[in-house]
């Protein structure tokens, strides 16, 4: 997948799936951001795909959260292609949430915009 185009998730929702990496600690998440009218819209815990279906909405995104490690995958992380989303605990008081696809065999960084 090569694609430029921005990526922007609504603020209210960036902020629910912070919450729920912070509420796992030690612990990491894994799961889905779904998409509806082209904007990213819910987020579900773990793999259910269905979830999403049921609620009208399309695969966006599969995130998880490194409670120790920095946001950055390795291939074999991401090799199911697609968009992920990688959450960092290891920081001091940020929280940090980045985009990555794949491209050429390596993980490409996307930017992700947080709007209101």
């Amino acid at each position: 997948m090569t694609n430029n185009s921005a990526l922007v998730m609504p603020r209210k929702l960036a902020i629910l799936i912070l919450h729920q990496a912070q509420l796992a600690q030690p612990d990491a998440i894994t799961g889905l951001v779904g998409i509806k009218a082209g904007q990213p819209s819910s987020f579900v815990l773990g793999n259910d795909e269905a979830a999403l279906e049921s609620r009208d909405e399309r695969l966006w995104a599969r995130l998880w959260s490194n409670p120790t490690s920095p946001a950055v995958p390795d291939a074999g992380q991401i090799a199911g292609g697609g968009l992920y989303l990688v959450i960092s605990l290891n920081t001091k008081g940020v929280l940090e949430m980045r985009a990555w696809e794949l491209r050429e065999g390596k993980p490409h960084e996307r930017v992700l915009t947080i709007r209101d």
